[in-house]
């Protein structure tokens, strides 16, 4: 598998590991498949600035991201609350209602469209 995702990299793609932070399965996908970007499951996320053992994992995970070169993207922000926290925590990226709800395709083109 390690050969077959080297191919692919070499022709440009990236590899994320979704749902980190969502059970065991995961966590062993980010030490074997050195991904370039991890992605915070929901589940840890949501309501983080309240629960500090949430926090402490996702500090963890961004740390090993950090030395490993990832890039982190935290799924299911819903509240300036949990914003604050995971900016703290020095994530990359993040995707939730918080920023905008689901669209139809021709809607979400139309709007990349007004910001360039």
């Amino acid at each position: 598998m390690a050969r077959a995702i080297e191919v692919l990299r070499e022709g440009g793609m990236r590899l994320a590991i979704d749902d980190a932070g969502a059970g065991y399965a995961s966590f062993q996908h980010v030490l074997e498949l050195d991904a370039d970007i991890i992605k915070l499951d929901a589940s840890l996320t949501q309501n983080i600035h309240a629960e500090p053992g949430k926090y402490s994992l996702a500090k963890a995970l961004c740390a090993f991201a950090n030395s490993a070169g990832c890039s982190i993207i935290a799924e299911g922000l819903e509240t300036e609350e949990d914003f604050q926290a995971l900016r703290k925590l020095g994530v990359d990226k993040v995707q939730g209602y918080l920023l905008g709800r689901p669209v139809p395709l021709q809607e979400a083109v139309s709007a990349q469209h007004q910001c360039i």
